[in-house]
């Protein structure tokens, strides 16, 4: 019965990285980085691409313009209670409304800030280890040589077959394990089937996966490394570029890689781990710092913040100053620092993290070998419920009801538009018709405010000149003579004017 072996990395080892990792860049001379495109000529633009341009601007004023006088006004006057049925309760129901609105505004709100706080569970990978072996001197001692044969080999070369996998170990494997050893007898009732859950792969997990055989590699030309690697991933592009897709990962749950030999062997397994963020390896003095041997840059920056918020080293007429205490001095060699400089600071001072390291004995003295202990690795995964939420919040159907909402509210703001025209209609006969000789003065009186208004006179119409009939002569006298001259202006302009002026 295999036994299980809690993973704690040993001290001391050095991260493993790849030959691409470790090798440096190439450095680019001194002076300015100019772009290509600085020495091209500026190309002018064709007709049809201006005409496009200006067609494009015309939408948009189009648009512009069809936004601005679309109503967007949903109340309706209390005025009009007595005049159209159910006014209040369609208040009422705005009221409900809006208080829904602001409800499923705040939930999507704490929804978000949940999804960035990126909250990890921790969770157990288990990894076994095995081995078989092929066409081993052992296994040929049925197959008797030929009695007149000059070669004594057999014609078949020996191999052996390594191969890691893992499993992601569920809630309810960790409780079924746990009866088991204590000898619980309903752990083994069967449990009803349920649906089975997306589990990600044991590759998933890791950066890197390397073997190293301890041999000759003298006596074995094919090597003695084995490797897998993730694809980098790709950097951020600059505004503008194309979008690059990442390289296709096929994810798999077991790695296994095969090799010749004929004696026992002992190989060394470094996993390197993916997290996503990625976390580092402290310092000593940081890590004293802030209790931790390990974490994430946004972790390490919120536990300075916490340090320098306990200890009250802001500097009261700077805030973003902060004094550097004795711990703090001696992790940044300053007395005072800018806090937004603090994560390009701790880069010294963060590491990658170990790889995890298993030893394995491959054994050629039987077919098939299991290694007698079992890894348990704790890998930090999402919550499940993040998951749900993000689908939340990127679900396609939430546009679509929001749009379809939208529409709504449209034609609600039309309505009611169009319901204060008719009250505003209504307004109008009823007055006419209750007092028709006051209703036309009050009219009237206001057609001469707009009018003045319009004509911009200080001193407005006097009420016994406008009585008088040389007023409207006069008034229709300027209007012909500032019309023919505004003609006489156009046909000049448009040389059409004839020689003579008639009188």
């Amino acid at each position: 019965m295999n036994s299980s072996q809690h993973y704690r990395p040993p001290q001391g080892i050095p991260s493993h990285r790849s030959p691409t990792q470790s090798s440096s860049s190439a450095r680019r001379g001194p002076g300015p980085m100019v772009s290509n495109s600085a020495n091209t000529p500026h190309q002018p633009l064709t007709p049809a691409q201006i005409q496009h341009q200006q067609q494009l601007a015309a939408q948009e004023r189009e648009l512009a313009k069809r936004r601005a006088r679309k109503p967007t006004d949903k109340t309706i006057p209390e005025t009009l209670e007595k005049l159209v049925p159910n006014v209040r309760l369609y208040r009422e129901l705005r009221d409900v409304e809006r208080r829904y609105d602001a409800t499923i505004m705040r939930k999507r709100l704490d929804i978000q800030d949940a999804v960035n706080r990126n909250i990890k569970n921790h969770k157990t990978l288990r990894v076994w280890i095995s081995n078989t072996a092929k066409d081993q001197p052992w296994q040929l001692s049925d197959r008797p040589l030929e009695e007149n044969a000059f070669d004594f080999e057999s014609g078949q070369i020996p191999t052996f077959r390594v191969r890691i996998e893992g499993r992601l170990l569920d809630d309810e494997d960790d409780d079924e394990e746990a009866d088991t050893d204590s000898g619980n007898e309903s752990a083994s009732e069967k449990k009803p089937a349920t649906a089975q859950k997306p589990v990600r792969k044991f590759s998933s997990f890791f950066k890197s996966i390397v073997v190293e055989l301890d041999r000759e590699n003298k006596l074995y030309p094919e090597g003695n490394l084995i490797e897998w690697r993730r694809p980098p991933p790709i950097p951020p592009q600059q505004p503008g570029a194309p979008m690059m897709q990442p390289p296709p990962v096929v994810e798999f749950d077991g790695f296994e890689f095969e090799r010749k030999g004929d004696l026992d062997v002992l190989c060394t397994i470094k996993l390197e781990r993916n997290e996503t963020p990625d976390r580092y390896r402290l310092s000593p003095q940081l890590a004293d710092l802030l209790d931790t041997k390990e974490d994430t840059r946004a972790g390490i920056v919120m536990g300075l913040w916490e340090y320098v918020r306990k200890n009250r080293l802001q500097d009261p007429d700077e805030r973003r100053t902060i004094n550097c205490d004795a711990p703090l001095r001696a992790i940044f060699n300053t007395d005072r620092l800018y806090f937004p400089q603090i994560p390009d600071l701790t880069v010294p001072h963060l590491q990658p993290l170990e790889p995890i390291v298993l030893q394995y004995r491959i054994r050629v003295d039987s077919a098939a070998t299991t290694s007698p202990f079992v890894y348990d690795i704790a890998v930090p995964i999402d919550d499940p419920i993040r998951a749900k939420m993000s689908a939340i919040l990127q679900s396609p159907q939430y546009s679509l009801q929001t749009r379809e909402i939208l529409g709504i509210d449209d034609q609600i703001a039309t309505i009611v538009q169009a319901i204060n025209h008719s009250k505003a209609k209504r307004d109008f006969w009823m007055n006419m018709a209750l007092d028709p000789k006051g209703f036309v003065d009050r009219w009237v009186a206001s057609q001469k405010r707009d009018l003045e208004v319009i004509l911009g006179e200080n001193g407005g119409v006097e009420a016994e000149e406008s009585r008088r009939k040389g007023f409207y002569e006069r008034a229709l006298g300027e209007g012909v003579l500032a019309l023919l001259t505004k003609q006489h202006q156009q046909m000049q302009m448009q040389g059409q004017m004839p020689m003579q002026v008639m009188q």
